[in-house]
């Protein structure tokens, strides 16, 4: 199979002023392992880039035109079957009906990241309905159906862990420089319990009930790690919480959590998230607030061991579930076979008119 993989790849374009903003978890680079390790031809296209590259000036702006003009070319000369959208807002419906004509029988997919409840993702869902043959959401659930049209159908797709990517062992460390780690992108609010509050306020809670704790918060009161240095940081806690900005959204979940499970960290998880369906409580440390999570919190600062083993085995389960070449291949089952995928341990409905 032929694939043209479309998002905003690594590629320096003139927009990087302190930071070259690389990232080394993304799943588009994920699916294009994935697919090429199933013996798939892959071809990456970023319409950001060409968009940003075409501008007047290169550091304000954007040329949609240029980015809508060269995915065309890609469609032509590449001839896909199957094409992966990834936040490729520059590429409309008009550009993919054009796609359609250019490549007979092409697949059109879109993949979505982020919580169905946030505007922005309502927002791309919407633009999409019509016009691709699948949409993929990371948050399962009824509220999907919404989406589906005539031409799509909609379903669920966990963020997937890559052997290439979550290559630490972080219940191997010996000497950890953080007890717990939570990565943020900004301080706009989370779900914990039955309130929504700002990451430093949540930080700041849990201090006071645990003033002993080695709390790494990076984007919280320091940079924000990219590149490497957040794989390091990673490497080097014994604990990562997965505080993601909704806990009631069916399965949804930040894709921080599956880079900490997958780096073997063990992984603080809201229990209203759904993940119990997959992990047990001496895989994963489940919580509903502050008040259980710390008293958990407390029992393992105190018992390294027993930290170590729980991590240990929160990493096997993911890597027995959520690698990213099941995830490829249940992409493909949805895609391709009749009934679509059977046979997945998360939800597989896929919601249609």
């Amino acid at each position: 199979m032929r694939i043209l993989n479309v998002g905003d790849f690594n590629w320096m374009t003139g927009r990087e002023t302190h930071t070259a903003n690389v990232d080394l978890f993304p799943i588009r680079s994920k699916l294009t392992n994935a697919a090429v390790r199933a013996g798939h031809f892959v071809a990456e296209y970023s319409d950001r880039a060409v968009a940003r590259r075409a501008a007047s000036w290169p550091w304000r702006g954007a040329s949609p035109e240029a980015a809508r003009r060269g995915f065309l070319q890609m469609v032509d000369e590449v001839q896909p079957d199957l094409v992966l959208l990834h936040f490729a807002d520059h590429i409309d419906a008009a550009t993919l009906d054009a796609a359609r004509r250019l490549a007979r029988g092409v697949r059109l997919v879109d993949i979505n990241i982020d919580p169905l409840p946030d505007p922005k993702t309502i927002a791309r869902l919407n633009q999409r309905k019509g016009t691709v043959d699948a949409l993929f959401v990371t948050t399962a659930g009824p509220g999907l159906k919404q989406f589906a049209s005539d031409r799509g159908f909609v379903a669920f797709m966990p963020n997937p862990v890559d052997p290439a990517v979550e290559t630490a062992r972080a219940f191997k460390t010996a000497q950890t420089s953080a007890d717990l780690i939570l990565p943020v992108g900004d301080d706009s609010p989370r779900q914990l319990g039955d309130r929504r509050r700002p990451p430093s306020q949540i930080v700041d809670d849990l201090r006071k009930r645990l003033p002993g704790l080695r709390l790494a918060t990076p984007g919280l009161g320091s940079p924000r790690l990219r590149g490497l240095r957040y794989f390091e940081a990673l490497q080097g806690a014994r604990m990562g919480w997965a505080l993601s900005r909704y806990h009631d959204q069916p399965w949804y979940a930040s894709d921080r959590m599956a880079h900490m499970l997958g780096c073997g960290l063990l992984t603080l998880i809201d229990a209203q998230s759904g993940f119990e369906q997959v992990y047990d409580e001496n895989e994963v440390i489940f919580y509903s607030g502050l008040e259980e999570l710390a008293p958990k919190l407390a029992a393992l600062l105190a018992d390294d061991s027993e930290a170590r083993a729980i991590a240990e085995r929160g990493w096997r389960k993911t890597w027995a579930v959520f690698e990213v070449g099941h995830v490829f291949a249940y992409l493909l089952d949805q895609l391709y076979r009749d009934g679509g995928a059977t046979d997945a341990v998360w939800p597989s409905q896929r919601w249609e008119t």
